[in-house]
Protein backbone atom coordinates (compact mmCIF):
# COMPACT_ATOMS: atom_id res chain seq x y z
CA UNK A 1 0.00 0.00 0.00
CA UNK A 2 1.55 3.43 -0.99
CA UNK A 3 3.04 4.49 2.44
CA UNK A 4 1.76 8.35 1.95
CA UNK A 5 -1.74 6.25 2.20
CA UNK A 6 -1.39 4.57 5.15
CA UNK A 7 0.16 8.19 7.02
CA UNK A 8 -3.18 9.39 5.67
CA UNK A 9 -5.23 6.07 6.96
CA UNK A 10 -3.18 6.88 10.72
CA UNK A 11 -4.48 10.28 11.13
CA UNK A 12 -7.67 9.39 10.16
CA UNK A 13 -8.36 6.98 12.83
CA UNK A 14 -6.92 9.55 15.96
CA UNK A 15 -8.42 12.94 14.13
CA UNK A 16 -11.89 12.66 15.95
CA UNK A 17 -9.98 12.36 19.33
CA UNK A 18 -8.95 15.59 19.66
CA UNK A 19 -12.15 17.17 18.43
CA UNK A 20 -14.84 18.52 20.50
CA UNK A 21 -17.95 17.74 19.02
CA UNK A 22 -19.08 15.23 16.18
CA UNK A 23 -19.57 17.99 12.99
CA UNK A 24 -15.99 19.46 13.39
CA UNK A 25 -14.42 15.99 13.49
CA UNK A 26 -16.79 14.72 10.61
CA UNK A 27 -15.46 18.06 9.01
CA UNK A 28 -11.86 17.40 9.27
CA UNK A 29 -12.67 13.66 8.16
CA UNK A 30 -14.85 14.78 5.21
CA UNK A 31 -11.48 17.46 3.79
CA UNK A 32 -9.10 14.67 4.91
CA UNK A 33 -10.92 12.55 2.06
CA UNK A 34 -11.49 14.69 -0.13
CA UNK A 35 -7.85 15.79 -0.58
CA UNK A 36 -6.24 12.38 -0.04
CA UNK A 37 -8.43 10.98 -3.35
CA UNK A 38 -9.11 14.21 -5.13
CA UNK A 39 -12.41 15.65 -4.86
CA UNK A 40 -13.26 19.30 -4.66
CA UNK A 41 -16.63 18.41 -2.25
CA UNK A 42 -17.08 15.91 0.08
CA UNK A 43 -20.23 15.25 2.31
CA UNK A 44 -21.09 13.01 5.44
CA UNK A 45 -24.34 12.00 5.93
CA UNK A 46 -25.25 10.09 9.07
CA UNK A 47 -28.75 7.90 9.69
CA UNK A 48 -31.15 9.66 12.04
CA UNK A 49 -34.49 8.39 13.31
CA UNK A 50 -37.22 10.88 12.63
CA UNK A 51 -40.77 9.54 14.18
CA UNK A 52 -39.14 5.93 13.96
CA UNK A 53 -38.59 6.45 10.43
CA UNK A 54 -34.66 6.37 8.93
CA UNK A 55 -33.76 9.42 7.69
CA UNK A 56 -30.48 10.42 6.42
CA UNK A 57 -29.01 13.89 7.49
CA UNK A 58 -26.06 15.64 6.22
CA UNK A 59 -23.61 16.52 9.48
CA UNK A 60 -20.84 17.94 7.64
CA UNK A 61 -18.87 18.63 4.79
CA UNK A 62 -15.98 19.88 2.76
CA UNK A 63 -16.05 22.11 -0.19
CA UNK A 64 -18.95 24.21 -1.45
CA UNK A 65 -22.37 22.89 -0.96
CA UNK A 66 -25.93 24.63 -0.62
CA UNK A 67 -26.91 26.29 2.84
CA UNK A 68 -30.42 24.22 2.38
CA UNK A 69 -28.70 20.52 1.98
CA UNK A 70 -28.70 20.86 6.29
CA UNK A 71 -32.28 21.68 5.94
CA UNK A 72 -34.15 18.60 6.41
CA UNK A 73 -33.16 15.14 6.50
CA UNK A 74 -33.75 13.23 3.56
CA UNK A 75 -36.02 9.92 3.72
CA UNK A 76 -33.54 6.53 2.68
CA UNK A 77 -35.64 6.19 0.12
CA UNK A 78 -34.46 9.19 -1.94
CA UNK A 79 -31.43 10.45 -3.45
CA UNK A 80 -28.50 8.30 -4.46
CA UNK A 81 -27.01 8.11 -0.71
CA UNK A 82 -30.19 7.19 0.73
CA UNK A 83 -30.00 3.97 -1.91
CA UNK A 84 -26.80 3.57 -0.77
CA UNK A 85 -27.41 3.25 2.69
CA UNK A 86 -30.12 0.48 2.41
CA UNK A 87 -28.43 -1.71 -0.10
CA UNK A 88 -25.17 -1.04 1.86
CA UNK A 89 -23.05 -0.99 -1.36
CA UNK A 90 -21.45 1.79 -2.83
CA UNK A 91 -21.24 3.34 -6.12
CA UNK A 92 -19.12 4.93 -8.60
CA UNK A 93 -21.32 7.04 -11.17
CA UNK A 94 -19.19 8.31 -13.82
CA UNK A 95 -21.80 10.63 -16.05
CA UNK A 96 -24.89 10.69 -13.03
CA UNK A 97 -27.43 11.61 -15.82
CA UNK A 98 -26.44 9.26 -17.96
CA UNK A 99 -27.35 6.39 -15.29
CA UNK A 100 -30.71 4.96 -14.16
CA UNK A 101 -29.90 7.45 -11.19
CA UNK A 102 -30.57 10.59 -13.69
CA UNK A 103 -33.78 11.19 -11.94
CA UNK A 104 -32.20 11.68 -8.37
CA UNK A 105 -29.79 13.83 -9.61
CA UNK A 106 -28.57 16.73 -7.58
CA UNK A 107 -25.92 18.34 -9.60
CA UNK A 108 -26.22 21.91 -10.47
CA UNK A 109 -25.44 23.55 -14.13
CA UNK A 110 -21.70 22.97 -14.74
CA UNK A 111 -21.00 20.87 -12.90
CA UNK A 112 -19.11 17.36 -13.00
CA UNK A 113 -21.45 13.85 -13.71
CA UNK A 114 -18.80 12.17 -11.75
CA UNK A 115 -19.80 11.30 -8.35
CA UNK A 116 -19.18 8.24 -5.12
CA UNK A 117 -20.85 7.33 -2.30
CA UNK A 118 -20.08 4.64 0.14
CA UNK A 119 -21.66 2.91 3.32
CA UNK A 120 -19.92 3.71 7.17
CA UNK A 121 -20.65 0.78 9.11
CA UNK A 122 -20.11 -0.02 12.66
CA UNK A 123 -19.92 -3.61 13.04
CA UNK A 124 -22.84 -4.68 11.11
CA UNK A 125 -25.56 -1.67 10.84
CA UNK A 126 -25.00 1.38 8.29
CA UNK A 127 -24.95 4.17 10.48
CA UNK A 128 -24.04 6.77 7.45
CA UNK A 129 -23.14 7.69 3.93
CA UNK A 130 -20.04 9.44 2.56
CA UNK A 131 -20.54 11.22 -0.70
CA UNK A 132 -17.46 13.15 -2.58
CA UNK A 133 -18.05 14.29 -6.46
CA UNK A 134 -16.22 16.95 -8.73
CA UNK A 135 -13.21 14.86 -8.86
CA UNK A 136 -9.95 17.12 -8.71
CA UNK A 137 -7.71 17.46 -11.61
CA UNK A 138 -9.42 14.56 -14.00
CA UNK A 139 -12.61 14.37 -15.61
CA UNK A 140 -14.53 11.10 -14.06
CA UNK A 141 -13.32 8.88 -10.67
CA UNK A 142 -11.79 5.20 -11.65
CA UNK A 143 -12.60 2.44 -9.60
CA UNK A 144 -9.30 2.75 -7.51
CA UNK A 145 -10.61 5.78 -6.19
CA UNK A 146 -13.46 3.96 -4.81
CA UNK A 147 -11.15 1.34 -3.70
CA UNK A 148 -9.55 3.68 -1.60
CA UNK A 149 -13.33 5.37 -0.63
CA UNK A 150 -13.93 2.13 0.86
CA UNK A 151 -11.31 1.83 2.80
CA UNK A 152 -11.97 5.78 4.13
CA UNK A 153 -15.61 4.89 4.89
CA UNK A 154 -14.31 1.74 7.11
CA UNK A 155 -12.06 4.45 9.05
CA UNK A 156 -14.39 7.00 9.29
CA UNK A 157 -16.97 4.21 10.94
CA UNK A 158 -14.51 3.47 13.20
CA UNK A 159 -13.40 6.86 14.25
CA UNK A 160 -17.02 7.56 14.90
CA UNK A 161 -17.41 4.51 17.33
CA UNK A 162 -14.35 5.56 19.46
CA UNK A 163 -15.75 8.87 19.15
CA UNK A 164 -19.16 8.00 20.19
CA UNK A 165 -17.75 5.76 23.36
CA UNK A 166 -15.45 8.79 24.31
CA UNK A 167 -18.40 10.67 25.39
CA UNK A 168 -19.94 7.95 26.89
CA UNK A 169 -17.50 7.47 29.48
CA UNK A 170 -17.12 11.21 29.96
CA UNK A 171 -20.87 10.94 30.86
CA UNK A 172 -22.34 9.37 33.57
CA UNK A 173 -26.11 10.64 32.59
CA UNK A 174 -25.60 8.65 28.51
CA UNK A 175 -23.75 5.62 30.98
CA UNK A 176 -26.84 5.04 33.19
CA UNK A 177 -29.54 5.62 30.08
CA UNK A 178 -27.41 2.84 28.50
CA UNK A 179 -27.27 0.55 31.29
CA UNK A 180 -31.05 1.34 31.95
CA UNK A 181 -32.14 0.64 28.12
CA UNK A 182 -30.16 -3.16 28.64
CA UNK A 183 -32.74 -3.93 31.20
CA UNK A 184 -34.77 -6.99 29.84
CA UNK A 185 -32.51 -6.85 26.66
CA UNK A 186 -31.32 -10.85 25.53
CA UNK A 187 -27.72 -11.07 25.42
CA UNK A 188 -26.57 -9.35 22.66
CA UNK A 189 -29.43 -7.39 21.91
CA UNK A 190 -27.78 -4.25 21.97
CA UNK A 191 -26.63 -2.91 18.35
CA UNK A 192 -23.73 -0.57 18.65
CA UNK A 193 -23.89 2.74 19.99
CA UNK A 194 -25.49 5.33 17.07
CA UNK A 195 -24.38 8.98 16.86
CA UNK A 196 -28.07 9.71 16.47
CA UNK A 197 -28.86 13.11 18.58
CA UNK A 198 -32.49 12.36 18.45
CA UNK A 199 -32.14 8.52 19.08
CA UNK A 200 -29.60 9.74 22.12
CA UNK A 201 -32.28 12.44 23.41
CA UNK A 202 -35.04 9.58 23.24
CA UNK A 203 -32.96 7.44 25.83
CA UNK A 204 -32.20 9.54 28.31
CA UNK A 205 -35.74 10.89 28.19
CA UNK A 206 -37.48 7.70 28.42
CA UNK A 207 -34.96 6.70 31.12
CA UNK A 208 -35.47 9.46 32.91
CA UNK A 209 -39.23 8.82 33.19
CA UNK A 210 -38.59 5.42 33.63
CA UNK A 211 -36.70 6.18 36.98
CA UNK A 212 -38.87 8.86 38.45
CA UNK A 213 -41.60 6.97 37.76
CA UNK A 214 -40.67 3.78 39.29
CA UNK A 215 -39.49 6.27 42.72
CA UNK A 216 -43.21 7.05 42.97
CA UNK A 217 -43.23 10.21 41.34
CA UNK A 218 -46.58 11.14 39.67
CA UNK A 219 -47.19 12.98 36.28
CA UNK A 220 -47.46 16.40 37.76
CA UNK A 221 -44.43 15.65 39.59
CA UNK A 222 -42.37 14.16 36.50
CA UNK A 223 -43.33 17.52 34.60
CA UNK A 224 -42.55 20.05 36.97
CA UNK A 225 -39.07 18.12 37.77
CA UNK A 226 -38.50 17.76 33.84
CA UNK A 227 -39.41 21.75 33.49
CA UNK A 228 -36.78 22.47 36.21
CA UNK A 229 -34.00 19.95 34.42
CA UNK A 230 -34.40 21.92 31.29
CA UNK A 231 -34.67 25.47 32.90
CA UNK A 232 -31.05 24.52 34.18
CA UNK A 233 -30.28 23.35 30.84
CA UNK A 234 -30.96 26.46 29.34
CA UNK A 235 -28.85 28.41 31.63
CA UNK A 236 -25.60 26.33 31.64
CA UNK A 237 -26.13 26.82 27.93
CA UNK A 238 -26.41 30.44 28.18
CA UNK A 239 -23.31 30.65 30.17
CA UNK A 240 -21.39 28.33 27.75
CA UNK A 241 -22.48 30.78 24.74
CA UNK A 242 -21.54 33.88 26.79
CA UNK A 243 -18.17 32.01 27.36
CA UNK A 244 -17.58 31.59 24.14
CA UNK A 245 -17.93 34.88 23.03
CA UNK A 246 -16.16 36.30 25.93
CA UNK A 247 -13.03 34.14 24.48
CA UNK A 248 -13.62 35.26 20.71
CA UNK A 249 -13.52 38.84 21.49
CA UNK A 250 -10.74 38.61 23.75
CA UNK A 251 -6.95 39.14 22.17
CA UNK A 252 -6.20 35.30 21.99
CA UNK A 253 -9.16 34.77 19.71
CA UNK A 254 -8.74 37.57 17.34
CA UNK A 255 -11.61 37.88 14.75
Amino acid sequence: MNPQLVAQLSELSVLMQHEGSLEDGLRDLAQLTAKTIGAERCSVMLVEDDDDEKMLRVYSHFGEMPAQAYAAPMPLDRGIAGRVALSGESLLINDIFDSPFASLARQGAGQSPSMMAAPIRVGASVIGVINLSVPAGHAVFADHDLDVLNVFALFVGKSIQVFQLQKLAESRLLQMAQLLDQRGEPAGGQGPICPDPGKLAKLVAKNFYRELAAAGFGTNAIIAVSSQVLSELNEQLARHHARMERQQRSPEHPD
